[in-house]
């Protein structure tokens, strides 16, 4: 039987794409079937970890549940013990990129008003970590990643540092308690709060 070729190339078509569907299902069921690597095991695991000698960390997180709540935000300086932790409810934020954005600036002016100049912010939201180092590509959020770009440059040295759910625990508790404790009311304080004490202690050992 003879093909035109125009019947020939469209075989050809169904063949090479047959061939990639395989080899696509192969791809996916082998790493289906592989166990996790151990990166992503530390990562999952990960315990805080102290600054380089001469900087605090400043952890921060925002319990950003919906549009309609107000949020809890929280930081928390450390070097290799507590020194000051500060925790505040803001208004409603459309989505939790902004609400961890505007947590951001916050915190920002706050290491600056408590005359910090080497800080390591840390962050277990990787997007707003992306935001940061790459603002043209998040343009829905200029106006506060302006903010933030103009509040970095008034710092000697400032690093940003992804955490796992777990290493930044105790941000993550403290936040919660603002809505869930009626705790609106906004402070600074020296150390860590006394209810969290056992394990800001674990974390630092």
């Amino acid at each position: 039987m003879l093909l035109d070729a125009e019947t020939q190339e469209s075989l050809t078509t169904q063949v090479h794409n047959a061939l990639e569907e395989a080899r696509l299902w192969n791809e996916l069921n082998s790493t289906q079937q592989s166990p996790a690597p151990l990166q992503s095991v530390y990562q999952l695991t990960k315990k805080w970890e102290p600054p380089l000698p001469g900087y605090v960390k400043c952890n921060i997180h925002s319990n950003w549940i919906n549009a309609k709540l107000h949020s809890g935000v929280v930081y928390f300086v450390r070097e290799h013990n507590v020194l000051y932790h500060s925790r505040d409810a803001i208004t409603f934020s459309p989505n939790r990129v902004t609400d961890e954005l505007r947590c951001l600036v916050w915190a920002l002016r706050s290491m600056k008003a408590l005359d910090y100049q080497e800080i390591v912010v840390g962050s277990d939201f990787q997007e707003i970590i992306d935001a940061v180092k790459n603002p043209k590509e998040w343009p829905r959020y200029r106006d506060l990643l302006q903010q933030i770009g103009t509040l970095c440059g008034l710092f000697q040295s400032i690093a940003f540092e992804t955490e796992s759910p777990s290493s930044n625990q105790i941000a993550r508790e403290i936040s919660k308690s603002v809505l869930r404790d009626g705790r609106l009311q906004s402070y600074l304080a020296l150390g860590g709060p006394a209810w969290l004490h056992q394990r800001i202690l674990r974390e630092s050992v």
